[in-house]
């Protein structure tokens, strides 16, 4: 057991993915807690919520959406659970990502693509998590639960506008994320392993201001309903380890290794 564990870290953590997807990571524990997060997504659609045009645009403005190819987030938890059922969090860490658009020009027709890229920087963000656990009876063990958080960064990005006759113009500027979520699920402890499933309402979002012109486009996530499906397995008791995937609204998977204080 000790060596399935190991190779599947191992094999997350050598992944070309590392972090956006917000994750649920099961149910609240009690008293203080502390977790380490790599997450990732790696395709999402968002579109055009609002475009404020600058007096020159520098490179074309995307008007039919654009998709996440690679969302990157590394994320230290520390959570405080009150009750056994009910339990706070803020997250602090690091994100980076890539986007990639199409352009039209002001006939309709295709003009290009951008790819920005987004560098490495600060994430913060918090939430809480509740979920009442059957202790007796002929549904023992069974678990019903929700969780709900709010996640935030701000960076620099570069991005590159190639025209339909590869010319190739660059751009600077500011990137900012948020995402809010909250979702219900289910799960069934057996043993040391707890299997969990839910829904949840992922609102995404992203403004992307600046170059030399000025300039700001926004846009939001098309799909915002979506599925998850998460096992945590208990390592002892107080060393849990989670790993948890979302499908519809994003595809993307989160690890998590999180120590309970006694």
């Amino acid at each position: 057991m000790k060596k399935l564990i190991f190779l599947s870290l191992m094999m997350l953590l050598s992944l070309p993915l590392a972090a956006y997807a917000a994750t649920v990571g099961g149910p609240p524990n009690q008293g203080l807690s502390i977790g380490l997060g790599v997450e990732s997504v790696i395709d999402r659609d968002l579109k055009p919520k609002q475009f404020i045009a600058p007096v020159v645009a520098p490179i074309p403005i995307p008007t039919i959406g654009c998709n996440i190819k690679n969302m990157y987030r590394t994320m230290l938890q520390v959570g405080y659970g009150f009750f056994d059922f009910l339990e706070v969090y803020v997250k602090l860490g690091g994100q980076a990502l890539q986007v990639k658009s199409f352009v039209e020009d002001q006939f309709g027709f295709p003009a290009g693509d951008i790819r920005a890229h987004v560098k490495y920087g600060f994430a913060y963000g918090g939430g809480l998590k509740a979920a009442y656990e059957f202790k007796d009876g002929p549904v023992r063990g069974l678990i019903i639960g929700a969780g709900a958080q709010y996640l935030r960064s701000h960076q620099r990005y570069r991005a590159n506008f190639t025209d339909s006759l590869g010319i190739e113009e660059s751009s600077t500027g500011n990137a900012t994320f948020q995402e809010w979520q909250v979702g219900p699920y289910v799960g069934y402890r057996v043993k040391n392993f707890l299997p969990y499933m839910g829904v949840k309402y992922s609102d995404v979002r992203i403004k992307i201001s600046g170059g030399e012109e000025g300039g700001t486009t926004k846009f939001k996530g098309e799909d915002v309903v979506g599925m998850f499906v998460g096992l945590t397995y208990n390592i002892i008791p107080q060393l849990m380890l989670n790993i948890e995937g979302e499908f519809f609204d994003q595809y993307g998977v989160n690890f998590n290794l999180i120590y309970k204080f006694k």
